[in-house]
């Protein structure tokens, strides 16, 4: 992908679009997706432990994206195929999907979408701006405000665990429809 290029599209479609974000209460989520970064080490074991705990909450459907940064190491990690796997080549130079499941998702709607790429891979970021959901939130990040709707400033801390526990509390927990 052309990096600038696509970055540009991405903020001019985010300022053009119609998407207004609305809250959704924590006890009445029943479609959500995670998009993450694949990556060797334990941070992403993390990631996968909290999609399958997740799973076991009685959510009506959870989606987990994945990005493998090349076709090496995701033939090498053997994904699940409950994940939804992608890597750039599955994306044009101009940030449009190839993939079938990809094209498929964007007929999909979500309760909330949570990004915990924090940025790290700009394919990561073209998917999260075309997947609809009622609320976007990820990591705090000043360059991705454009994509995301609740935002959490965690940036001296390095583990993705408090991100995942702050992310999960806020959307799921404190947001409940019987609160005062």
């Amino acid at each position: 992908m052309i990096t600038p290029i696509v970055k540009y599209i991405l903020k001019k479609r985010s300022k053009e679009s119609d998407r207004l974000s609305s809250l959704v209460h924590g006890d009445l989520i029943m479609k959500m997706a995670v998009v993450a970064v694949f990556s060797e080490d334990a941070s992403f074991s993390h990631i996968q432990s909290y999609v399958n705990e997740l799973r076991k909450r009685g959510l009506k459907e959870v989606d987990f994206y994945v990005y493998f940064s090349s076709k090496k190491l995701l033939q090498k990690s053997q994904p699940n195929k409950k994940n939804i796997v992608f890597s750039n080549a599955d994306l044009n130079l101009l940030g449009k999907y190839k993939s079938e499941s990809l094209i498929e998702s964007l007929k999909k709607n979500y309760d909330v979408l949570i990004d915990l790429t924090r940025g790290k891979a700009l394919a990561c970021d073209v998917l999260v701006s075309k997947l609809k959901a009622s609320w976007k939130t990820g990591a705090y990040d000043a360059d991705r405000t454009y994509l995301l709707d609740f935002m959490i400033d965690v940036k001296d801390e390095k583990d993705v665990r408090k991100l995942i526990h702050h992310l999960d509390y806020y959307i799921t927990k404190f947001n409940k429809s019987k609160a005062a």
